[in-house]
């Protein structure tokens, strides 16, 4: 069931990411929501590699289970989302949204927020996610709907144990549209990955996930 549901993960994307803004709200572009809207189908701009196929520090980073703790770890910095889009299907108990994930520019002040109102923020990830409301305690729920806290944190705050299903992992080009949101240089590889978080208890799935990295050593 849970490979049935991944498999349908880039169509629903592609519904509901429409409206794209960039980190440090510049005005939206027409162009750019066009491009962005076919972010999320990985699987259709990307060509699929395996692990070992993954440069460093990629090779780290993506194979992680949570990509909040291995990028807060190798940054050394906090970690906050700002949304880009969300909706949700109360009908099925989802929601969904397209989000980046940010840090502070500055390492030593460590402080994301601040970072972004002085618009010196930096985007470690932007990231793709249906979650499954109908597994999660209505206390994370709301911090999911209104908090900047990244998921992958919350589900570990909540002691939420997960496991990853149907990784896979992607080689993309960057383009003038990832450029724009994750200031990676114009025709170079980045990569990204999709998978599905399953509870370890019940094994039920949690969220769909697709994630795309600019390459760290151009940031760190």
């Amino acid at each position: 069931m849970v490979k049935k549901l991944f498999l349908l993960f880039p169509l629903m994307m592609m519904v509901f990411f429409l409206k794209a803004i960039t980190v440090n709200s510049a005005p939206e572009s027409g162009k750019i929501q066009t491009e962005l809207s076919k972010l999320a189908e990985i699987n259709k701009r990307g060509k699929k590699v395996n692990s070992a196929q993954l440069p460093s520090p990629y090779d780290k980073l993506l194979t992680q289970p949570l990509m909040t703790k291995s990028l807060e770890k190798y940054y050394g910095r906090r970690a906050i989302i700002k949304t880009i889009f969300a909706s949700q299907d109360p009908e099925h108990h989802t929601y969904h949204r397209s989000i980046v994930m940010l840090v502070d520019g500055n390492k030593e002040r460590n402080d994301p927020d601040f970072a972004q109102i002085k618009k010196e923020a930096l985007v470690v990830e932007i990231a793709f996610i249906t979650i499954n409301f109908k597994e999660l305690p209505k206390s994370l729920i709301e911090k999911v709907l209104h908090t900047n806290i990244p998921f992958g944190k919350l589900l570990m705050h909540y002691q939420i144990r997960t496991l990853s299903r149907d990784r896979t992992y992607y080689k993309i080009q960057c383009d003038s549209t990832l450029a724009a949101l994750i200031n990676c240089p114009l025709n170079t590889p980045i990569y990204g990955r999709t998978n599905t978080l399953i509870s370890a208890d019940n094994k039920k799935w949690l969220a769909h996930v697709v994630e795309i990295l600019p390459n760290p050593l151009e940031i760190k």
